[in-house]
């Protein structure tokens, strides 16, 4: 991503991967672009049982989990919320919790979540087929 692009206000951890140009650590796939994962963080509002909000970094390419930065009063926070949306059409009736995981910051996201499921495929997964 083009460090103009890259928005002061997010958490420096996510600014340290983007700016770098870390996008792809497969199976997750960080965000290109600013706006690439709106739907889900429109999703994410919808149906998360605390009515939380999140600003959506990250995509797992196998399923549609995701990973995103929540906000607080309108501010970015440090905390990432991994979540699974059913991505309900209309108001969603709340049944059942979408949030998979919390993490502390996007280097705890990082290490705990996003590297495990590299070296789980990289079992399975030659890498010449990446």
């Amino acid at each position: 991503m083009e460090q103009s692009k890259v928005n002061t206000n997010w958490p420096n951890a996510l600014r340290w991967f983007v700016s770098q140009n870390l996008h792809s650590f497969t199976p997750w796939h960080l965000l290109d672009n600013a706006t690439e994962f709106e739907f889900a963080a429109e999703a994410f509002e919808r149906e998360d049982v605390k009515g939380r909000k999140v600003f959506v970094f990250a995509s797992r390419q196998d399923n549609d989990d995701f990973a995103g930065i929540e906000i607080v009063d309108g501010k970015f926070t440090n905390k990432v919320i991994y979540f699974h949306p059913v991505f309900s059409n209309g108001s969603s009736d709340k049944s059942w919790d979408i949030v998979s995981a919390l993490y502390e910051d996007v280097f705890e996201f990082m290490a705990n979540q996003i590297i495990a499921d590299m070296k789980d495929w990289a079992l399975t997964e030659d890498a010449a087929d990446i």
